[in-house]
């Protein structure tokens, strides 16, 4: 029997890295389709609104990283057990797709100066991402069961693991102020159904 969903995304962990993440948290059943950059335009134009990623489910595709990881969430009871945490859980993914376009856009925006690109990564690397980390220490620390929102897990917690994973590629000192979210990264990493794969996954330096 085929895989019930497909997961098209590059050869990297970037925007699709978290989509992996939750699938293998949920137990979903799918093919995870990496395409090399040198293949990519003959992808291309079948792919929902020419992006990567997006997931194909019966057979119909789907784009956008964040309606897909909250789409994973409600089919594996990984969105938050009521009102309250399934809007908070939305507000800090939307938090941290704000801080990946952030950093997308001075590696990659090919507009900006040199001196743009130098004063958009300090102000990540300075104000943006510490403050925003130093808001989920204080939540962690607080927090009865180790995880986020001080429940049960949700993708929220595998998007602070994938945003600090990337971060650590760039700055592997980060954590050394942040020792709840430390342990929170130990305990994302020993999930059972996560471990496996973190541990057989192919290194890419973003």
């Amino acid at each position: 029997m085929p895989p019930k969903m497909r997961l098209v995304y590059f050869n990297i962990r970037g925007r699709g890295e978290l989509i992996r993440l939750a699938l293998h948290v949920g137990s979903v059943d799918f093919q995870d389709e990496r395409i090399e950059y040198a293949d990519w335009p003959v992808h291309k134009a079948n792919a929902p609104n020419g992006n990567l990623p997006y997931i194909e489910s019966n057979g119909t595709k789907f784009g956008e990283v964040l309606p897909i990881v909250r789409f994973i969430g409600r089919k594996c009871n990984m969105i938050g057990k009521d009102d309250t945490e399934q809007i908070n859980t939305d507000i800090l993914l939307t938090q941290m797709n704000m801080i990946r376009d952030d950093w997308a856009r001075y590696k990659m925006d090919p507009i900006l100066r040199k001196d743009q690109r130098k004063y958009l990564e300090e102000r990540m690397k300075r104000e943006t991402l510490p403050q925003f980390l130093n808001k989920m220490e204080q939540g962690l620390a607080v927090s009865k069961t180790g995880y986020i929102l001080g429940g049960d897990l949700t993708v929220a917690d595998l998007a602070l693991f994938d945003l600090v994973d990337a971060a650590l590629l760039d700055t592997p000192s980060l954590l050394a102020s942040f020792p709840k979210i430390s342990d929170h990264r130990s305990k994302i990493r020993a999930l059972p159904k996560l471990s496996p794969y973190l541990s057989s996954r192919p290194f890419t330096k973003r």
